[in-house]
């Protein structure tokens, strides 16, 4: 039996998705210059960023495989039904699904701990969101997949997203079940709730209801915390309990490949290197690319400048798939998660905010009316990208923006002076904000008496700023926006002080994307030709999004690439699908 660790990565499958330029002189065309002589950084949790820049013919230096690791120097063989790569949620829920059929499962994992980060998880027709009279009809479905799909322009696979409107409920009804209960396999029982959203009377810019969380356990409280770490502990809880085999501090490095046929992974640990075959597959859960810069300049340079924080893990994953032969998605885009979290300091909700945004230049750019994803990429277009969010003391006054944060539940304000109390925190805090585990983020709100010395402390064009913000309040008072068509109900003057400003900039919080796969999550080359053997999950799934990440559905990757894929995969490689 031929035992062969891929050596070179098939260039033709590969290269046929990337850009038709030249990633340097894209990256120098679109302001990667900044982002390429950043300081190396790493994360907390492991991943790095790539300092290595193209070579001289060209390419970049995750194009090439490296040498195989020799057999001798393997001190341990591992033997499983399925091996996975990743203690993520999409790991996990596929570890868990998968032994819970019986079948053998090892599943390793770079950290020392599981990590979950965020806590928004989207799922249609669960039983919670039928207990709260949102169960969604056959004829509402295809509303929102066309809808989706627009969003989209047709350039991701349908059939993936109608697996998920179909099957996402069954999948969130299987994990309600045990985090409810996870105190019998010692992890904390957790309430599920379900977030509220935002609704657009003009049915354009709004969001579906739909999406879960979990709460009460220690490390989400609230919003302002981390559930999915809790969600996530409970999940290896629950794996040890069903004979998951979790090695952790096991960093995989290459996959094995016996002829065409992906047939295990060797991984490096403190004691050495470890071989793991998979029997039935091996499954790639192993995160994002975004902390590899040549990845970003190479996939989404018009994305890669736009913070340095970049994204969670280093496409370890990505470039194993590489290297096996995979092809990125037929789209040719993976996709970025782009968000403003400065506007959170506004609302306290994940949403755009839709008082008077203008850009540098002091003039207003856009309809303010927006989804936190879409808002944040309209950033993206302006000089240096970012803009300013102008609003007075009577927007704490103002209902339409206000909201619950989750069905049932109490309102994120309780009255107008709560509203102000909270800005005035902004005002006199640190000058930075932690987002749900993932990275700090700079947030220096302005309060000023005058709007003349906003402007000034804004640091904008005074004379432009002055008459943009009059030409705006004239279009407040006529109730029809004159510029941008805004609707008359978030038609928010900016004319009794206290004033408040603050400077908005997009967050490139992760990647989406970058491994072709078909609706059972096997990898695929070029040819659409399925790698046998090899699987993948998360946030690795290719042709979900195009363009950007899309907040319609708040938490779709998670409720999506994640849960759903991840139980179905696991039910499927174990023989119950």
């Amino acid at each position: 039996m031929e035992n062969e660790v891929a050596t070179s990565m098939d260039r033709r499958s590969f290269l046929k998705g990337a850009f038709a330029t030249g990633a340097v002189a894209t990256a120098a065309a679109t302001g990667m210059g900044a982002l390429a002589s950043c300081t190396p950084t790493a994360k907390e949790d492991g991943g790095s960023q790539s300092t290595s820049s193209a070579n001289a013919n060209g390419g970049y230096s995750f194009e090439t495989a490296p040498e195989p690791i020799a057999e001798g120097d393997i001190k341990e063989t591992v033997e499983a039904d399925i091996v996975i790569i990743g203690a993520g949620f999409s790991g996990l829920c596929c570890a868990l699904a998968a032994a819970e059929e019986g079948s053998n499962v090892v599943m390793i994992e770079r950290m020392d701990h599981v990590v979950g980060r965020g806590g928004s998880i989207y799922a249609m027709n669960s039983k919670l969101t039928k207990e709260k009279g949102y169960e969604c009809s056959v004829e509402e479905v295809a509303q929102r997949y066309k809808r989706m799909m627009g969003y989209h322009s047709y350039r991701v696979d349908g059939t993936k997203w109608m697996m998920h409107f179909n099957r996402s409920g069954e999948a969130m009804d299987w994990l309600i079940d045990r985090m409810t209960t996870a105190s019998t396999v010692g992890g904390n029982d957790l309430t599920p709730v379900m977030e509220h959203w935002y609704e657009d009377p003009e049915n354009i810019n709004g969001e579906f209801p739909g999406t879960h969380e979990f709460l009460n356990g220690p490390n989400g409280k609230g919003p302002d915390d981390n559930p999915q770490q809790d969600v996530c502990d409970n999940m290896a809880a629950y794996c040890t309990k069903e004979g998951v085999d979790i090695r952790y501090k096991t960093e995989a490095k290459q996959l094995i490949k016996e002829g065409e046929k992906v047939t295990g992974v060797v991984a490096k640990t403190s004691d050495g290197y470890v071989r793991f075959n998979g029997k039935k597959a091996v499954v790639l859960a192993a995160g994002d690319f975004g902390q590899d810069k040549e990845m970003l300049e190479k996939f989404i340079p018009w994305a890669a400048h736009q913070t340095e924080f970049g994204g969670i893990w280093d496409g370890t994953g990505h470039k194993m798939a590489y290297w096996a032969g995979a092809a990125i998605d037929k789209n040719e885009t993976p996709t970025p998660m782009i968000f403003c979290f400065q506007w959170r300091s506004i609302t306290r909700q994940v949403r755009a905010f839709q008082g008077l945004m203008v850009n540098s230049d002091g003039r207003r750019y856009t309809n303010e009316d927006n989804v936190i994803s879409h808002g944040a990429l309209a950033l993206t277009q302006e000089k240096n990208h970012y803009a300013y969010a102008i609003w007075d003391n009577d927007y704490a006054e103002e209902p339409q923006w206000q909201n619950h944060l989750y069905v049932d539940g109490p309102k994120v304000f309780e009255t107008p002076d709560d509203v102000r109390a909270y800005w005035q925190t902004t005002v006199d805090g640190p000058g930075t904000i932690n987002m749900n585990g993932s990275g700090d983020i700079e947030v220096k709100m302005i309060k000023a008496d005058t709007i003349e010395k906003l402007v000034e402390e804004l640091g904008l064009p005074k004379e432009e700023a002055l008459e943009t913000i009059k030409r705006y309040n004239g279009f407040c008072e006529k109730g029809v926006d004159e510029e941008f068509g805004k609707r008359k109900d978030l038609l928010l003057p900016v004319k009794n002080g206290p004033f408040y400003g603050i400077k908005c900039t997009p967050w490139f919080l992760t990647t989406t994307g970058g491994v072709r796969c078909n609706d059972k999550m096997q990898v695929m080359n070029s040819d659409n030709e399925v790698i046998e053997g090899l699987y993948c999950l998360g946030s690795m799934v290719g042709d979900m999004y195009c363009n950007c990440y899309s907040t319609h559905f708040p938490g779709h990757n998670l409720g999506g690439t994640c849960l759903t894929f991840g139980y179905l995969t696991g039910r499927h490689l174990a023989g119950s699908e």
